[in-house]
């Protein structure tokens, strides 16, 4: 099952099911309906386990001056993990009211920085997210299993099973 967002694609080879979450055609049978929430790109289910996937790519050699300056502003001020972990709770909230979280959840990102930055960003989403590891005596369970950053180099070394490479493709002005 392949999944593209934009200019980056990902083969889900051993998938059971996958979709384009941060589905915005209301013509489109992924649709949630719920502009407001914020949504990661993609989730893929497989037999033991979902990923949540969201995809920001700086590195594209069509992105925008413009862009750049926003995105690397965002990465330094926090804005980004921020955003990063929001996308991460709302799609969970959603999938939950759906009745979809059986399985246990990671959330993985793909995003186009240098590999010195990754797990710096890493901590930082994960910061912000639920105590995963931690001893929460009245849970019974964890909103999410793992949380880590990638590029498409470290996605490839940590997940030959699923290749994730660029595409030609048109990138909006506005995102990266």
């Amino acid at each position: 099952m392949i999944l593209r967002e934009r200019d980056i694609e990902i083969d889900f080879t051993d998938a059971i099911d996958g979709m384009v979450f941060d589905q915005m055609d209301r013509n489109r049978p992924n649709y949630h309906s719920i502009g407001e929430m914020h949504r990661v790109d993609f989730i893929v289910e497989f037999e033991n386990a979902i990923l949540f996937v969201e995809i920001k790519d700086p590195g594209n050699p069509r992105a925008t001056e413009r862009g750049l300056m926003k995105f690397y502003n965002e990465l330094e001020n926090g804005t980004l993990s921020s955003t990063f972990a929001s996308k991460f709770i709302d799609s969970f909230f959603y999938r939950w009211a759906e009745d979809r979280l059986s399985k246990t959840v990671y959330y993985i990102n793909l995003v186009t920085l240098d590999s010195e930055f990754l797990p710096y960003l890493s901590d930082e989403i994960s910061k912000k997210l639920s105590p995963s590891g931690k001893n929460a005596p009245r849970w019974c369970r964890h909103p999410v299993q793992n949380c880590q950053v990638f590029n498409l180099e470290t996605w490839n070394e940590n997940f030959p099973q699923w290749p994730a490479r660029r595409i030609e493709g048109e990138l909006d002005e506005e995102e990266v």
